[in-house]
């Protein structure tokens, strides 16, 4: 029987709080998802314009680890993304951390975080910058993730990167290699990079070593670290980066684990699919099942909640927010026209369904007219008793 991670805090997550601790973020976000489209959240009632069909819809909560209704935001940033999105081929760029140093992102995650990001942007911005590999300001999409398929830490960041850039005379440069750039080159740099910006920030306090870690027990880390390869990939440029950023929507909003994948509880365990890595013999794609023990579910789905306010996902380079991304010039410089402007914005969320052939979501079933909300109630309230009558009032308006 197929259970819900709604379900599973709604069982067992006080019981687990009261015995561990938990952070503001985490009672947050298990709060949220406890009440996600429940009375307590209030809601409105949808109806067919001729009467044949009411229903009662509870707001979502919205909070971005829910994976209940993370469907209709993932689907909204990943449209903007790709009207962000230059029509040049783009290379799919992975940094991940040593697990050894697991241990301090668990006490420092937004500063930890943001050394990461910093440390592959400057990377990336400060090679590619160089006429030997591109000689351009490349556009730099980078998002956060830090779980693997069985929730364990596994901090990392997915880069999406043009392949070529915006030239100081205006023109748009190609990379000289059609690898962009050489992996145990970036591997080196990132390595260096993120080491020195970690050491500094131990230093001026801004994170904190774990009690049992010494600040002789840290540098002997970084040594050993030095020694070793680090995971950094660069795969060969897709098309367009459509593809990638729809690959990096699914962990954008909604947790880190998919209502899908929850199979039951069974003698006090949660039992999941996840995908078998290369390192345990898998392919990447076969699936396996596991059970964890509830704690150690609840435990380990917590730990992945991001500080609040937190952003996960962050442009750089010609992506970048600000207005000195030249986004513009390097659409005139590739012969193409800027999209219109806040077009996605104003879509209504029967507009998201029927976009996506969601039909059944937002239409009679008996005529097929489009649901129209009405009727909105505040949280912890029933709906208005009048709330089904409303057609007839619409009508005697008329």
């Amino acid at each position: 029987m197929a259970i819900t991670l709604q379900q599973i805090f709604g069982r067992y997550f006080d019981s687990f709080a009261s015995r561990f601790h938990v952070s503001r973020e985490m009672l947050r976000a298990a709060w949220c998802i406890q009440h996600c489209r429940t009375r307590t959240l209030g809601g409105h009632v949808n109806s067919c314009p001729e009467g044949h069909y009411h229903s009662i819809a509870y707001n979502s909560c919205r909070h971005r680890c829910c994976p209940q209704c993370a469907w209709v935001a993932r689907e909204q940033w990943l449209a903007k993304c790709k009207q962000r999105l230059l029509p040049c081929p783009h290379h799919h760029i992975v940094f991940t951390l040593p697990s050894e140093l697991n241990r301090i992102w668990r006490f420092n995650k937004a500063a930890y975080a943001e050394t990461l990001f910093n440390a592959a942007k400057e990377t990336l911005q400060q090679l590619l910058k160089d006429p030997k590999y591109l000689g351009a300001k490349p556009g730099i999409l980078a998002a956060l993730h830090t779980w693997n398929q069985t929730l364990l830490p596994h901090v990392h960041l997915h880069c999406i990167v043009t392949a070529g850039g915006l030239a100081g005379d205006g023109t748009w440069r190609r990379p000289q290699k059609d690898c962009l750039l050489p992996r145990k080159v970036l591997m080196l740099k990132f390595r260096g990079k993120f080491k020195a910006m970690l050491q500094q920030k131990v230093q001026s306090g801004k994170i904190q070593l774990p009690d049992s870690m010494s600040a002789s027990d840290f540098q002997k880390l970084l040594a050993k670290l030095s020694g070793k390869p680090w995971n950094v990939k660069i795969f060969d440029a897709y098309r367009d980066g459509s593809g990638v950023a729809t690959y990096l929507a699914r962990y954008i909003k909604g947790g880190p684990i998919g209502k899908s994948r929850l199979l039951d509880v069974q003698d006090d365990k949660v039992v999941f699919r996840y995908r078998i890595g290369t390192q345990d013999g898998g392919d990447g794609k076969r699936q396996g099942v596991t059970a964890l023990p509830i704690d150690q579910f609840l435990g380990r789905w917590l730990e992945h909640v991001p500080p609040r306010r937190f952003q996960t996902v962050r442009g750089y380079g010609l992506y970048s927010g600000n207005q000195y991304s030249q986004l513009d010039e390097a659409r005139a410089a590739l012969g193409v026209e800027p999209p219109e402007s806040d077009s996605l914005e104003q879509l209504t969320w029967q507009q998201w369904c029927e976009s996506a052939g969601l039909l059944d979501a937002c239409t009679c079933p008996v005529c097929g007219k489009r649901l129209v909300s009405h009727h909105e109630f505040s949280a912890g309230r029933d709906p208005p008793s009048d709330a089904y009558s409303w057609r007839e009032k619409q009508g005697q308006a008329a």
